[in-house]
């Protein structure tokens, strides 16, 4: 049976482009609290299964809850404490780093005949501290977030098991059904999706680490975990992740290139294998969303709410994804937002 899908008109086009844009204006101007609110709605959904996997033996929810709760601090409290530790032996080293760049600086000027004035004009030293001195205070920044993120995560988990009824009550009959499937569908594809890349971030900064620290490169845990955190960052996450300590080995093992050449390759081999060959076979076509959607999405959501968006705006984009295409004048927006593996024709 062909599958037909309803012209959208111009009214209805023009209608969506304007929700879009006035959407993200309120959303950039709120983010103190929408980012908090948003990861909390995420994480809920992750963890919902495990809150849910407690009523077979009559565990109170609260009682989950509160298990879960110890995880999540035992888990990310210290990772951030360690984090920020390492930023700071950076910046403690980075003096020593330094003087090393000057002098490779100027061995190449002397090479290569390029203008002194050039070199002299950069200062470095105050570039990079800023930027590492900035990612110091991004890390606080987020240590309060996640304070707020708690608070909303802790009254959401608690109010999910009675999240159905609640739908089945306010949208009555067939409504209620249908909303309800769109709920179950949301929740189960996102936490999916979180749960796999998670293994897959741990995978690729374990890698990392261990490649890393063969080679004696300088602060291979730090960046084995800057690896797996960036991951969550489609696409530009595990580019961006790869810079740091190729540079790194540059000029700790200057003028020998082998190291660093070496430290190029394995990253390139461990990015591409897992993230071209690993995440698609695992990760299959379930979300079900064309590449180009997904980059936009990053951008987009990049553009409102800086790294935040950026960590979220697949989940996004996979819930926008599945509400669309189960209300019908929004149904060819699903259409584009997918990854158009089959032909609407032989689709019923």
């Amino acid at each position: 049976m062909e599958r037909r899908i309803r012209k959208p008109s111009v009214t209805e086009t023009c209608l969506v482009l304007i929700t879009i844009f006035a959407t993200g204006f309120m959303l950039s101007k709120a983010e103190r609290v929408a980012i908090p609110l948003m990861l909390a709605f995420i994480l809920t959904m992750l963890l919902y299964p495990a809150v849910k996997a407690g009523e077979p033996y009559k565990v109170p929810p609260i009682a989950m809850v509160l298990v879960i709760l110890f995880c999540f601090f035992a888990v990310f409290v210290p990772l951030g404490v360690f984090l920020n530790s390492r930023l700071q032996s950076t910046m403690t080293l980075l003096p020593v780093y330094y003087g090393k760049l000057v002098g490779i600086g100027r061995t190449l000027l002397a090479k290569y005949q390029v203008p002194p004035a050039f070199w002299e004009s950069i200062n470095w030293y105050n570039t990079i501290g800023r930027y590492v001195s900035g990612m110091t205070g991004f890390l606080l920044n987020w240590l309060g977030t996640l304070v707020m993120v708690m608070v909303f995560l802790i009254f959401m988990l608690l109010e999910s098991p009675y999240m159905d009824n609640r739908l089945r009550l306010a949208f009555k009959g067939e409504s209620g059904d249908t909303v309800t499937r769109v709920a179950d569908t949301v929740v189960s594809q996102i936490s999916k999706y979180l749960r796999m890349l998670a293994i897959i971030s741990l995978s690729t900064g374990a890698c990392v680490w261990g490649v890393l620290s063969l080679i004696g490169i300088d602060f291979a845990l730090t960046w084995g975990i800057l690896a797996f955190v960036l991951n969550f960052i489609p696409t530009i996450g595990s580019i961006v992740a790869t810079i740091p300590p190729i540079l790194v080995a540059f000029v700790q093992f200057y003028p020998e290139p082998l190291p660093a050449l070496f430290a190029f390759l394995a990253l390139l081999a461990i990015q591409f294998t897992i993230g071209n060959i690993l995440t698609p076979k695992i990760m299959g076509d379930a979300l079900d969303l064309s590449p180009v959607v997904i980059l936009v999405s990053l951008m987009f959501w990049g553009l409102i709410w800086g790294v935040a968006g950026a960590l979220i705006s697949v989940p996004i984009t996979v819930m926008i994804r599945i509400i669309c295409e189960n209300v019908e004048s929004l149904e060819f927006v699903a259409v584009l937002m997918s990854s158009a593996k089959e032909n609407p024709a032989e689709t019923g």
